[in-house]
């Protein structure tokens, strides 16, 4: 069998074990969007991020949902065939008396082949990243969710963004593709049994999530690289060591030039950060503030420094604005309004409002 696939929810996942095979994953009625954005909250790791223009993938341990990627939503309804114990255990083992002992104790009614589906999880996702990005461009819960209104949002063209990726990507590893995720009511674990190989399990598990987290209209790119690392550590009551042989491993770099848009969140320039002041009802000098509160003093002039040097004619500052329904009814919306920024000594910058403001289209929901 060359081909191996699964359906579900109006999604097929896919494997094509032939060598010169380069067909998507996962099959799927939606186009892509022209543009994706990714948010950010403000740290040291996201300003690391911006300025060396890569992308985390992260491991499924990382991401924010227990049930996202996870090896609960694997299961056998067999017995597994004692050759793919062979395969996982036998370089390990000492003797084959050991790893009949490993397959008795674990191939049987109660077990139902759980250290299998673990180790086999744990070494799958040792070669694989989630790229976690958004078609939503003004998601009123997108921003405090991932950016506590005070991080950032970066805007790319999807054609670009994979583009250059795919240019930049190591040679013998592998660029996935972009996958919208599949919102699920029930999420379904998925038998493992008839499957040669963990490839379409894998993919299935880390494309769907429970359609209460449809607001995020998720888009995610999918990488594979050698060791990226499994950081145990991170997961609740386990007590197995980090694998890391680089955490750069998991970095996916892109050419920082095709970053369309940034945008800052509301609270960005507070007062626990920085020095703020008024000149005009168009002008606000800031300048960040050296302070107990402000644990990303550093972090925060180098943004400011690579937002002013790179970014400064693609700078958009978020906000919300009051439209009116067909009906003559006020409601509110998020926008972002593109600022003129200069620096006018160290660590202090003027911010001009050019009242140039975008927003979603009337009706367009959490978009």
């Amino acid at each position: 069998m060359d081909k191996e696939d699964y359906q579900f929810n109006g999604f097929t996942y896919l494997k094509n074990y032939a060598p010169s095979d380069e067909s998507p994953i996962i099959e799927h009625g939606k186009s892509k969007p022209e543009n994706i954005f990714k948010y950010y909250s403000l740290t040291k790791y996201s300003v690391d991020a911006l300025m060396n223009g890569y992308l985390y993938a992260s491991h499924p341990i990382e991401l924010n949902d227990l049930l996202d990627s996870s090896p609960f939503l694997f299961f056998t309804s067999e017995k597994l065939d004692f050759v793919l114990y062979e395969k996982l255990y036998g370089p390990v083992v000492q003797s084959k008396e050991e790893l009949d002992k490993i397959y008795e104790d674990d191939a049987n009614r109660e077990r139902l082949c759980q250290s299998y589906i673990s180790t086999m999880w744990q070494v799958a996702t040792n070669l694989f990243g989630i790229i976690s990005t958004s078609e939503n461009e003004f998601s009123p819960l997108m921003w405090p969710y991932y950016t506590q209104e005070k991080g950032f949002q970066i805007k790319f063209t999807t054609e670009k963004l994979e583009k250059s990726i795919q240019q930049k990507f190591p040679k013998n590893e592998q660029y996935i593709g972009l996958y919208p995720v599949n919102y699920v009511e029930k999420l379904a674990p998925i038998d493992i049994s008839p499957f040669k190989s963990l490839l379409v399990p894998l993919y299935y598990s880390t494309n769907i999530k429970a359609q209460s987290w449809n607001y995020e209209n998720e888009w995610r790119l999918l990488v594979s690289k050698q060791n990226m690392g499994v950081p145990y550590s991170k997961r609740g009551l386990n007590i197995q060591k980090d694998y890391h042989i680089d955490k750069k491993n998991r970095y996916v770099y892109y050419d920082k030039e095709i970053v369309e848009e940034i945008t800052l969140g509301v609270d960005f320039f507070n007062s626990r950060d920085f020095e703020i002041e008024w000149l005009d009802s168009q002008n606000i000098k800031v300048k960040t503030l050296k302070s107990d509160s402000n644990w990303e003093y550093e972090s925060l002039n180098l943004f400011m420094d690579y937002v002013f040097q790179n970014l400064k004619d693609r700078l958009f500052y978020s906000g919300v604005k009051y439209e009116l329904d067909e009906n003559g009814v006020h409601y509110l919306v998020r926008t972002k309004e593109k600022m003129e920024i200069e620096k006018v000594e160290e660590n202090t910058f003027v911010l001009t409002r050019t009242n140039i403001v975008k927003k979603p289209a009337y009706n367009s929901g959490l978009a």
